[in-house]
């Protein structure tokens, strides 16, 4: 079946409402503060040395007891 005029029409305002959708998704990413680098490294540097100390405490305890 070949599509109409009509259809065309259809599918090139349905493409135009998609690339309105996504350049307002694009808009409002833009607007959302951007993570501080400077703060992640040594937050992620501390939960992985936390996160390590506990497994050592819990090997320690487990070849004392």
């Amino acid at each position: 079946m070949m599509p109409t005029h009509y259809d065309r029409e259809r599918l090139a305002q349905a493409h135009f409402q998609e690339l309105l959708r996504e350049a307002e998704h694009e808009r409002l990413l833009a607007q959302l503060p951007q993570p501080n680098r400077s703060v992640l490294l040594p937050a992620r540097l501390l939960l992985f040395l936390r996160a390590l100390q506990l497994k050592l405490r819990q090997e320690f305890q487990r070849r004392t007891a």
